[in-house]
């Protein structure tokens, strides 16, 4: 009787660990993390600066330069669906054109404000995002800076790029934004000419890596 009791034990034993084995495989299988949450960050990369001067001619200049950003935003996420919103504000170097009978424009500053809705697989996070761009550009007429129209102008960003969680409070990204501010005038009065208006078609590209920590 006893080894029949002591087989029927040894039995159940076992039976009990393969459950718990397999219910701890279930559970770590079904872990993933969670994207919710407040994030703030800073991001480096290259701004490319594209602008057509419509008082010219038909060419249109680009040039590229060192671009820094900060950004902070808010992620929702609802099973594998990721919805949240972003704003940024960046600085650029980029400075068109070279060509010394043109006159000369500069990015200063520039914003953004935007939906991000991205897609969890783990803890990646492929993404697309958009909304309203504003930015400060500089134009100098005489190019010697003393007959300079500044503007502020407004347009639409959209792009897309990976996010990384490397850590449970560390996010790493890769992204591009593409930004379009339309046609604006820069209003220039060398000396006591009256307005010089220029029509300017105002285009930026920025490519850029971030680390951000989410709270």
């Amino acid at each position: 009787m006893k080894p029949i009791l002591l087989a029927a034990t040894v039995l159940v034993a076992t039976s009990t660990a393969a459950t718990a084995a397999d219910t701890v495989v279930i559970d770590e299988g079904a872990a993933a993390y969670n994207w919710s949450g407040v994030y703030v960050g800073a991001a480096t990369g290259f701004n490319k600066l594209s602008l057509q001067d419509l008082n010219f001619d038909d060419e249109r200049y680009t040039d590229g330069g060192f671009a820094g950003a900060i950004y902070a935003g808010y992620n929702h996420q609802m099973g594998n669906l990721v919805l949240g919103v972003e704003a940024d504000l960046k600085y650029s170097s980029a400075e068109v054109p070279e060509d010394p009978a043109v006159i000369t424009y500069d990015s200063k500053w520039g914003a953004s404000f935007r939906a991000r809705a991205g897609y969890s697989v783990g803890n990646i996070m492929p993404y697309l995002t958009g909304g309203l761009a504003v930015a400060s550009f500089e134009g100098d007429h005489s190019g010697d800076g003393t007959n300079l129209a500044k503007k502020t102008v407004t347009g639409y960003a959209v792009g897309g790029g990976i996010e990384w969680a490397a850590t449970q409070n560390l996010l790493v990204r890769a992204e591009y934004i593409y930004s379009d501010f339309g046609t604006n005038g820069f209003a220039f009065a060398p000396g006591e000419v009256a307005a010089d208006m220029h029509h300017v078609d105002l285009r930026t590209h920025d490519l850029r890596v971030g680390v951000a920590y989410k709270f």
